[in-house]
């Protein structure tokens, strides 16, 4: 609701700056709209793709003698 009420007072802005004409506010609506794509193509996504994490995973590498085979019995 409130990117509408943005968008709606820069077309108002520029109708007042520029005069009332159908050019000015279809060039504005274009604009903006242009802006906003750009906006939400630069947004990182929220969903994860598959063999993404969030998160890096910490490993373990288990040198001679720390691979618990001496627990065994």
């Amino acid at each position: 609701m409130i990117p509408l009420l943005l968008i709606g007072a820069t077309v108002l802005g520029a109708c007042l700056v520029f005069g009332y004409s159908s050019f000015v506010v279809g060039f504005v609506l274009m604009g903006a709209g242009v802006l906003g794509l750009i906006a939400f193509m630069a947004t990182p996504g929220a969903v994860l793709r598959p063999n993404e994490r969030e998160v890096v995973e910490e490993r373990h590498y288990l040198g001679k003698g720390d691979d618990h085979r001496e627990y065994r019995r």
